[in-house]
């Protein structure tokens, strides 16, 4: 899996928006002080793809009052594909999870739906496409703390 680009809005200690273009470059670092958001940035990956995250249930949404959700859409590359995944968790609402891939066989590249009827059965289906489950990839992909 190759993430082409991330945004995030309201999730732990991204009050407002942020996008990461990762086509700018091949290899990051990231630093940052205490409390800068390093940890929330990789919570970020692991909640959009798997719905698991430091925080659990509303936890994940940023304490600032005017937040009224958090948001992650994680747009990445896996096996010729590009695929989209937006999970949001509205304050006192159950989350919304989206998955999508684009159709590169017309020009415009429309994205088509691959989100299942319930959430857990559209987690099943990314799940099955990535060949992974939450501990297989955070075991694969992260040093803990």
């Amino acid at each position: 899996m190759i993430p082409l680009h991330l945004r995030i809005s309201g999730f732990l200690s991204y009050r407002d928006p942020v996008e990461l273009d990762f086509n700018s470059f091949e290899l990051a670092c990231i630093s940052g002080h205490n409390g800068a958001g390093k940890s929330s940035l990789l919570d970020s990956f692991t909640w959009v793809l798997f719905g698991e995250a430091r925080g659990k249930g509303t936890d994940i949404i940023n304490i600032n009052q005017d937040v009224k959700a958090a948001e992650v859409t994680l747009t990445f590359k896996y096996e010729g594909n590009i695929y989209r995944v937006q999970r949001t968790l509205p304050r006192n609402k159950s989350t919304v999870l989206e998955f999508q891939v684009l159709d590169q066989t017309t020009e415009d590249g429309q994205w088509k739906a691959l989100t299942e009827k319930t959430t857990r059965d559209t987690q099943a289906r990314i799940e099955q496409t990535l060949r992974l489950d939450y501990e297989t990839f955070i075991n694969a992909s992260f040093f803990l703390q």
